[in-house]
């Protein structure tokens, strides 16, 4: 997969998926924008990255659609085009729907479901330029749901079903797909750990979640999504792939 010449946007891209998401591209030839919300973490994931003409910073708050249009302003400054968009910021907090108040509900669905409308909204016209592609980063959440995690599901079966109208209202100009990644190894997955009490019992359980009986390191995730992103996927739009071990597909 050469994406030389390619300009890419990957939002959340400070660390975890994103992160390795963006090194995946940039391994691959293109161009890739670092989007996140602290601009000191940008900086030092580019620095991570190599540094170089090839790595830009675009910080903002994609929790806002005016946040979604700096993001995309400042990717296609640095770069001049656009030709993929990964949506994969996201957040995180697992407690009992009675401890959801009114702000973990909008911080949810604001950064994972309207960040990701309002970053391909603001996309278009460069994508529709490029006739490039935009990649949605749902869940296995998105398609199953669990206790204690309520908000986080919302929002990302809600980034599925955004795809496949997407998909459908950009058709042909622009293919939009969703990937729904399983357990991953990432920096979100042990905080999350962390707050459940017991970091090692935490992990322990979703080792065993899927068929597959481990976790995902981010690195299998980011080799999917450049292979939707690719020249070979250009009759592949609409459509929700899993890579989740097996884990929604049934348990044993």
């Amino acid at each position: 997969m050469d994406f030389t010449g390619k300009a890419v946007l990957v939002t959340g891209a400070a660390r975890g998926l994103g992160k390795e998401i963006a090194r995946a591209f940039h391994a691959a030839g293109a161009a890739v924008a670092v989007n996140d919300l602290d601009s000191v973490k940008v900086a030092a994931t580019i620095a991570d990255l190599g540094g170089g003409p090839r790595l830009a910073a675009a910080p903002a708050d994609i929790s806002t659609a005016s946040g979604c249009a700096a993001a995309v302003d400042r990717a296609t400054a640095a770069l001049g085009r656009l030709d993929v968009l990964v949506n994969n910021a996201a957040v995180n907090w697992e407690m009992s729907i009675e401890k959801h108040t009114e702000e973990i509900w909008d911080k949810h669905v604001d950064t994972i479901l309207k960040g990701s409308f309002f970053c391909a909204r603001s996309a278009i016209p460069w994508l529709a330029a490029s006739r490039g592609c935009i990649v949605n980063i749902a869940s296995e959440l998105g398609l199953i749901g669990v206790p204690k995690n309520v908000a986080y599901c919302a929002a990302k079966g809600g980034v599925i079903n955004l795809t496949r109208a997407l998909a459908i209202e950009l058709a042909p100009d622009i293919r939009v797909n969703c990937l729904c990644p399983g357990a991953m190894n990432t920096d979100l997955m042990r905080e999350c750990a962390e707050a459940s009490g017991d970091a090692k019992a935490y992990i322990e359980f979703y080792s065993r979640w899927a068929p597959a009986r481990r976790i995902a390191e981010p690195s299998e995730i980011a080799a999917w999504v450049l292979s939707m992103a690719a020249p070979a996927a250009a009759f592949m739009t609409g459509a929700i792939v899993a890579i989740d071990g097996g884990s929604t597909a049934g348990r044993v």
